[in-house]
């Protein structure tokens, strides 16, 4: 159904612009709330007419809920949830869409959950950003954190790389091994020496001179 729009419609258009809506968005909101009405001649001779007026109106609400989103975003929310991997930060539960109404609400901000765009509900300690949706596409971005119950912080994983030089001292003592297999696999069958005792030094053969025996 084609109608003409007659004020701001967030997601759908601006004053004056005709747009195509199902027939029952149309019947039972757009034109019962006198945002919208049937895009006849005549009625887009007389939006025309009044066009300069119904923008000027519809740029004086979209600054009153500019001026709600800079008021919004200022809010800093907290949740404290109950860790169940305090190296990860997991939580046993999470902070959903519904903790954030609820957040804003005693904040004294009063939204549509059907506003609030966070992805998936947040499942980690941390801090967040969410953006809300306000009247004539205006959007706020009310941050939160999420902390332990015990006031507890994830355990922020360190990375440790090995410099150059130390790996290139590992791997010459890696190709020092597999050149000496004796040293890397030592004989067990040798019997083991006692505290103290001396490595026995083999006799050494006498070289005889067979002109001599003669």
């Amino acid at each position: 159904m084609k109608l003409i729009l007659k004020a701001s419609v967030t997601h759908l258009g601006e004053p004056g612009e005709v747009v195509d809506v199902k027939k029952g968005y149309a019947r039972n909101y757009l034109i019962p709330h006198r945002l919208a009405v049937q895009a006849t001649a005549a009625n887009l001779r007389a939006i025309e007419f009044d066009l300069d007026k119904l923008k000027a109106a519809a740029a004086e609400k979209k600054a009153v809920a500019q001026a709600l989103a800079d008021e919004m975003s200022k809010v800093a929310l907290r949740y404290e949830r109950k860790v169940s991997d305090a190296t990860t930060g997991s939580l046993y539960g999470s902070v959903s869409v519904l903790d954030i109404a609820d957040g804003l609400s005693a904040a004294g901000f009063e939204v549509d959950r059907g506003e609030i765009h966070l992805e998936h509900p947040a499942k980690k300690l941390g801090s967040y950003e969410v953006a809300v949706t306000l009247a004539h596409g205006v959007q706020a971005h009310v941050k939160f954190q999420v902390v332990g119950e015990e006031g507890e912080e994830a355990a922020v994983p360190v990375e440790i790389a090995a410099a150059p030089e130390d790996i290139a001292d590992v791997m010459e003592a890696v190709e020092d091994a597999a050149a000496d297999p004796e040293d890397q696999y030592p004989d067990f069958n040798a019997k083991p020496k006692a505290d103290g005792d001396e490595e026995e030094e083999k006799p050494v053969e006498e070289e005889i001179d067979l002109e001599d025996t003669v």
